[in-house]
């Protein structure tokens, strides 16, 4: 760092000296003639890097003189000064003003810096007309020369900062500077109200714009990932339309489930659509003392986005554009030679058939095999100068023969891609009215080659107050968000072009035949269909939203009534086309892929609106000094209504024009769709506090739901919470150090009613009879409806907890920490199994309960001091939490474990849960190394997998260890109380996560840091995870990881390594799904279970903000240039052995997915270059 500002100030001193002297013999122009004094400094100082200082009882400055015309600084000043009796002197930046007999020689001032308790050590003294600086000692004293007469500037972080005159006292100075608490004093935002940080008793944690300005993230949530202690935010990739999964605190509930409510200035939005230009802070609130005025909306935390607010004064204009490129963090290290793949495929499908069954003459009828065609492959890569796709004859399925060694990832994906960002803001007014408008455009192209993908969002806010009365404020609050987004898709609806690029994407063969057709790969592959461009899907967004609210002051300070109003409305369109790609394996033969699906269009319509009403009273009595209080009390009701509608129909007449009136298929009959819900509730808080020290909030709630029955409509879910600084207190005056200590308790308990609107209602199934005749026509019928509960009522989530809150050296080291227990009960799961009598599945009920104990702990340090006469500002900030849940009750009487496909597409995790269960675990067996020959096989378990097609266990397979010793590797009854061999072998959920932040800042320099990361999440790969089992997992799959490629770290026979190799002998068919226990690697095992726990560098951002006198020379207010990096680096255990994967780039709610196999959009790192500009 040293080096780095060193090198920095090397660059730019001669730049500014040069300012300086240049300065003096600036030409100036000023716009009359007669001038007092005092306007010609305040012109000087316009139009130069000076500031003229000067005792008014020296100079007159409302002496009216003549001004020169056209003349240097030097010059304007030897005229204006003319006869006053006063003289100038350039003192660095400064213009001094002095009497004419004044004496110029500097002394030595000396003195003491203390405060209330004593000397303050490391305050800075700086001498204003001179620059020149000192530091207090250990005992607090300092030594300074300097005029009598000038002025000096003490500072200490901590501190307010104090300002003294030098006079004929030259010695035994005495400086005593007063505590700053501006950081206790710092409004929050909570519910309905803000806060002063001092008085907060619940769980609340706010950062400021500047965890988010600069960031190039079009997405809110993706700037607040890892910034705040219990706030878990996850993204399986960089799409640029993708959602973040977030909640505060862990799990929320199994049942119902339970999502994080997201109020931006007071009304339910999105973290996904909001611009993060406008945002001036966000709050997070943790637990039931705050959340409760939410009711059943905040029962498992709210976050508070708070938007810019006006500012009063002559317009400012605000522009932050910036240009970014975006790479993948992950470039798949993949097998691409052709005969090394070839190779492969045949010792794993011989591993499998142990030289029993003759190869195939295809492999999964995507490329030809022969012998013949291997000996060529051979033969013609040894000179590159021959063809390496020839005719095929005599082949029962291909006409052609490839001998290729396609690199099938890179033809898809770039190296890179652009993201611009164009924000411009205008805000001003006065006393009276004032307002914000602000508007943005975010763009991003796409990472793949070919296809075209196109993504484009168009934000605009416009905000603005009128004081109609003294005592009277309206605000409204609207804003507009449009999203267009282009993707190319496969020609195969919704299918995976990740996935489907590792099922077919094989290096032996080209995109295109000879011929100019398009071969087997490209077309099953999706890369024809991308580069055709007659598949794809496009999504349309509108966002609306509307906010207008009074404020009322009855009773000036002491009541104050408020009232809003809000309108959400939302809709998408989203339009699918599929088009049959036409390809070849025979010359002259023509194909179409998905030619049973046919080409179609599909259009899906959905819509929400959304409105909400508030109207509450803040009371706050008068009460003295010693007391404080502070009522809220007020209404809120909300409903909402979403609708959908899907048209579909097939034959397209031709693909340029996707339009349903040019299609010759039937239409399929339309979808609709929708649903309804409203909530009304009550709402109170108290807020009591004495002297500071003594604090008290109680909060809660009356809610009433719509989609609960009649009889459990209503709940009351009251919380509180204490608190106790005890650093006020006078038996704590020993402790110098610390400035504040507080200790917070809170208990409450909240509703949670997300469950469907409908569920207490039964509903019946409208069909056609297909084999009845009724007057001509195939009749209509209806089905029972399932079973409803009759006793539907609210989940319930109590949350205990116990904070601490400390300060110490004036402010710069701060420690905050929260332990937590939240019960969830009522959760809204399956009921007892009950007589096979009863004739369908029991109802759903309020049956289970979650326990979840977690913490969160805060660690900061700031400070400030003089490097060359400037300060040097930096900060750190680390942050650590996590959480577990365990199940307390649950539905299973049998102890059941679910079904085996059930555990194997949730990775590893029961179907079934069942008392004791910690969610996320993961089942599996124990690995005790690799066979090393058949004696070790005959002496150990019998192994019933089918590592071979004859079931033969072999040396260099696994070998599992008998842990119920019955002789056999089995699962039992998977039950709790009988599960053979399988025990918890690890947790999907992520644990430890963590967040550090750096900074510094120094003459307008800055640098900050932010890492973040998580300490262990387990993550066993899927059946169909291509890029880390390889030829393991199916013959045909085309990804092998060059980890694989014949190294000491896959088993061979010849060397006998069964002691040293982490992967097992070659087999394919290992872990593709057969969901009956027989297939060794679907079932997660000790070995293969990878540790996706990592640390990332998220961000880095070095930025310069120009001095204020440069800027006030080319009329700007403000001008920044900043070079940001985000996701620049990652460090994992996984990449050891699963060096293909992103660790954020995997699913782990459930591991039968694409993003669980790896085969999502990718993770992108980004560098980005911006502007700010103030005008």
């Amino acid at each position: 760092m040293k080096h780095l500002l060193a090198l920095i100030t090397c660059i730019l001193l001669p730049l500014f000296s040069a300012w300086d002297l240049s300065g003096q013999e600036q030409t100036l122009r000023f716009p009359k003639r007669e001038m007092k004094i005092a306007d010609v400094f305040s012109a000087i100082e316009k139009q130069t890097d000076y500031t003229v200082a000067y005792n008014e009882s020296v100079l007159d400055a409302g002496k009216v003189v003549t001004v020169p015309e056209s003349k240097t600084l030097s010059e304007v000043l030897t005229a204006i000064l003319k006869g006053t009796g006063t003289q100038f002197s350039f003192q660095g930046r400064m213009i001094l003003i002095q009497k004419t007999e004044a004496v110029k020689k500097s002394v030595t001032y000396s003195g003491k810096v203390v405060d209330k308790t004593g000397p303050v050590v490391g305050a800075a003294v700086i001498v204003d007309q001179t620059g020149a600086v000192c530091v207090t000692d250990s005992d607090g004293l300092f030594s300074v020369k300097a005029a009598s007469g000038s002025t000096a500037k003490v500072s200490m972080l901590g501190y307010k900062d104090s300002d003294i005159v030098f006079g004929a006292q030259t010695d035994g100075l005495n400086i005593v500077l007063e505590e700053d608490n501006r950081l206790l004093d710092e409004s929050v935002v909570v519910g309905y109200a803000s806060m002063k940080k001092r008085n907060l008793v619940g769980a609340v944690d706010q950062i400021g714009s500047e965890a988010i300005t600069n960031r190039p993230n079009g997405n809110l949530a993706r700037s607040l990932q890892g910034e705040v202690a219990g706030l878990n935010i996850s993204f399986t990739d960089s799409k640029p339309s993708r959602s973040a999964s977030f909640n505060v605190r862990g799990e929320t509930s199994i049942g119902a489930g339970g999502s994080t409510l997201v109020l931006i200035d007071g009304v339910e939005g999105s973290l996904n659509t909001i611009n993060p230009q406008d945002v001036a802070s966000v709050t997070v609130l943790k637990d039931a003392s705050s959340t409760a005025v939410y009711g059943a909306r905040g029962a498992f935390g709210v976050i508070l986005v708070t938007t810019k607010d006006p500012q009063k004064g002559r317009p400012v204009i605000n522009y932050n554009g910036s240009v970014t490129m975006n790479s993948r963090t992950v470039v798949p290290d993949v097998i691409t030679d052709g005969l090394t793949w070839l190779n492969w495929w045949k010792d794993s499908y011989n591993g499998y058939y142990n030289g029993a069954k003759s190869l195939l003459n295809h492999i999964d009828s995507t490329v030809p095999y022969t012998e013949e065609i291997y000996n060529e492959l051979v033969r013609r890569q040894a000179d590159p100068s021959l063809t390496r796709t020839t005719t095929l004859s005599g082949h029962n399925m291909f006409g052609w023969a490839y001998m290729e060694s396609t690199d099938w990832y890179d033809l898809f994906y770039k190296d890179c891609n652009w993201s611009t960002e164009h924000n411009l803001s205008v805000s001003g007014g006065n006393e009276f009215a004032d307002y914000y408008v602000s508007g943005r455009y975010y763009g991003m192209d796409g990472i793949y080659k070919v296809g075209n993908e196109d993504y484009k969002k168009y934000d605009i806010r416009a905000k603005g107050t009128l004081k109609v009365r003294p005592w009277l404020k309206i605000t409204n609050n609207i804003s507009a968000s449009v999203v267009n987004h282009y993707e190319p898709k496969h020609s195969r609806d919704n299918f995976n072009v990740q996935k489907a690029i590792n099922h077919a994407g094989m290096p032996l063969s080209p995109v295109k035949n000879p011929d100019g057709t398009w071969t087997t790969a490209a077309a099953i592959s999706g890369y024809a269909a991308f580069v055709e461009g007659t598949s794809y899907r496009t999504n349309d967004y509108v966002y609306l939203r509307e906010k207008i609210s009074a404020d009322a002051d009855i009773i000036k300070d002491v009541l104050k009534a408020q009232a809003d109003y809000s309108f959400n409305y939302t809709s998408r369109k989203r339009v699918d086309v599929q088009t049959p790609i036409k390809y070849s394996k025979t010359p002259g033969v023509i194909l179409l892929e998905s030619e049973s699906a046919g080409s179609a269009k599909s259009q899906s319509d959905y819509s929400t609106r959304y409105q909400a009403a508030n109207a509450y009273l803040t009371y706050t009595p008068r009460l003295g000094e010693s007391h404080s209080l502070t009522a809220l009390a007020g209404w809120n009701i909300e409903e909402q209504k979403y609708e959908t509608l899907t048209v579909s129909r097939s034959g397209l007449i031709t693909d340029k024009k996707p339009s349903f009136s040019l299609m010759d298929g039937t239409p399929t009959a339309p979808v609709e769709g929708g649903n309804a819900w409203s909530y009304v509730g009550v709402f109170y808080r108290l807020n009591y506090s004495y002297k500071g020290k003594y604090l008290a909030e109680f909060s809660g709630r009356y809610d009433g739901s719509s989609k609960f029955p009649m009889n459990s409509k209503w709940g009351i879910f009251p919380s509180g919470s204490i608190g106790w600084r005890i650093s006020d207190e006078p038996w704590m005056k020993w402790a110098t150090v610390m400035d504040n200590a507080k200790i917070r308790l809170s208990a409450g308990s909240m509703g949670n009613g997300n469950v469907s609107p409908y569920s207490y209602t039964s509903s019946m199934s409208i069909g056609t009879a297909s084999d009845i005749v009724l007057g001509g026509v195939l009749p209509s019928y209806t089905t029972v409806g399932s079973t409803v509960p009759v006793s539907l009522t609210w989940e319930k989530a109590t949350t205990y907890d116990v904070g601490l809150d400390l300060d110490f050296f004036r402010n710069r080291l701060s420690l905050s920490g929260d332990i937590y227990r939240r019960y969830t009960t009522d959760m809204y799961t399956a009921s007892e199994s009950l007589p096979s009598v009863f004739g369908t599945t029991p109802p759903k009920g309020n049956n289970a309960e979650l326990k979840t104990d977690g913490f969160e702990l805060t660690l900061s340090w700031r400070d400030e001091f003089n490097l060359h006469g400037k300060p040097f500002s930096y900060n750190i900030k680390a942050m650590l939490w996590d959480s577990k849940s365990i199940i307390t009750k649950y539905a299973n009487d049998t102890g059941s474990l679910g079904t085996v496909k059930g555990y194997i597409q949730n990775g590893g995790s029961p179907s079934n849960c069942y008392v004791g269960m910690t969610i996320g675990e993961i089942w599996g067996y124990t690995v005790d190394g690799l066979f090393k020959d058949q004696a070790d096989i005959d002496a150990s378990a019998i192994h019933n997998f089918q590592q071979a097609s004859d079931k033969m266990t072999r040396p260099g397979q696994v070998k599992i260890k008998d842990l119920d010793g019955n002789g056999v590797i089995d699962p039992g009854n998977f039950m709790v109380h009988d599960h053979g061999d399988l025990t918890i072998i690890g947790n999907k959920s992520p644990r430890y996560r963590f967040g550090i932040n750096l900074g510094a800042n120094w003459n307008g320099i800055g640098l900050s840091v932010f890492l973040e990361g998580v300490l262990h999440k387990d993550w066993y790969p899927g059946s169909d995870s291509g890029y880390f089992w390889g030829k393991y997992g199916r013959p045909f799959f085309s990804f092998i990881p060059s980890i694989h490629a014949y190294t000491d770290d896959v088993y061979s026979a010849e060397k006998n390594n069964w002691d040293t190799a982490y992967w097992p002998r070659i087999t394919t068919y290992q872990s593709n799904s057969s969901y009956n226990w027989t297939k060794v690697f679907e079932i997660p095992n000790t070995r293969y279970i990878q540790n996706a726990g990592y640390l990332r560098v998220k961000n880095i951002q070095l930025d310069y903000s120009f001095n204020q006198k440069i800027c006030n020379k080319i009329g700007l207010q403000g001008l920044k240039v900043y070079l940001t990096g985000e996701n620049l680096f990652t460090f994992t255990p996984m990449h050891k052995y699963a060096p293909n994967y992103d660790p954020e780039g995997l699913s782990f709610d459930s591991d039968f997915s694409s993003a669980a196999d790896g085969y999502t959009y990718p993770v992108l790192k980004s560098v980005t270059l911006g502007l700010n500009i103030t005008f």
